[in-house]
């Protein structure tokens, strides 16, 4: 019987070591806020890398749209978990929720991932 639930407790431990829990960033507390405007600046003078695989949230004017993404004043992407609501239009101020993950160095765009509107 101990031999059967060490066998378990070890399966189990294992499982969780290599399958963790995915990350809810909408959860977690974001690690900065600023605009988007600053946000790309950081990452063109080359100090963005403390965004990165960072929660943020970031302000700023939807330049364009498609299906699942926006652009805040031509310089960060935003990928929407849930789609881009019905309310959103371009020209409007909104501010997001999402997860930087990085700098596009052909397009000169931040990217931001894993976002919500808020």
């Amino acid at each position: 019987m101990f031999i059967a639930i060490t066998i378990v407790a070890l399966a189990i431990l294992g499982y969780r070591t290599l399958y963790p829990e995915s990350r809810n960033i909408m959860k977690e507390e974001a690690a900065h806020e600023l605009p988007a405007q600053r946000l790309f600046e950081h990452f063109s003078e080359e100090n963005g890398g403390q965004f990165i695989d960072q929660a943020i949230i970031t302000t700023g004017r939807v330049t364009e749209m498609d299906k699942q993404s926006i652009f805040l004043d031509h310089t960060v992407q935003i990928n929407l978990v849930d789609g881009i609501p019905s309310t959103v239009k371009i020209g409007a101020l909104v501010t997001i929720k999402g997860r930087c993950i990085g700098f596009d160095d052909l397009l000169e765009i931040v990217k931001i991932d894993q976002a919500t509107i808020r």
